[in-house]
């Protein structure tokens, strides 16, 4: 199966976020997207949060049933497992290319759907990326995981950057 995005979602602040047709990725987020509380939400190295249909499914099986966008992803994945990358994995994602940055800590306001949510997605939340190249995106763009580059590679990069 092809790593593709299904679904595109944001939203004026808070969850759910709502899905869209396409949307330009840019190193401040999907355009349109807002977040209420920026100490926890957004900024450069949470850009883009993502969670897969996989990790619906699974949650599904213990009796959650939510829909995409309700846990707050930007991106909807199918056919990657998120539980397999790891922070600084590169993905191309549409004209995009986004880098894992950390492991999304879930937030409480989860608990709004399912009071043992929480506790639940704890281990497989999904994740937070910076934008490394802006660009649209849509439903149906499929996903490649990037090769990793090497530590001088980053090195150099991030010189070139400064």
């Amino acid at each position: 199966m092809t790593p593709t995005l299904v679904q595109l979602n944001v939203s004026a602040g808070g969850m759910p976020k709502h899905p869209v047709l396409s949307a330009r990725v840019t190193k401040g987020g999907v355009e349109g997207d807002r977040q209420r509380n920026l100490k926890y939400h957004g900024g450069p190295d949470r850009a883009v949060c993502i969670f897969s249909e996989e990790l619906y499914a699974q949650l599904l099986e213990e009796g959650v049933n939510l829909s995409s966008g309700a846990v707050g992803e930007n991106f909807t994945t199918r056919g990657i497992n998120l539980q397999h990358l790891a922070a600084g994995d590169r993905l191309r994602v549409g004209e995009c290319v986004i880098e894992l940055t950390d492991i999304r800590i879930p937030c409480r306001n989860l608990n709004k759907w399912d009071p043992r949510l929480l506790q639940m997605i704890k281990g497989r939340s999904g994740w937070v990326a910076r934008v490394l190249l802006e660009g649209f995106v849509k439903p149906g763009d499929e996903i490649e995981v990037l090769p990793r580059k090497s530590e001088s590679e980053n090195r150099h990069e991030l010189q070139n950057r400064a």
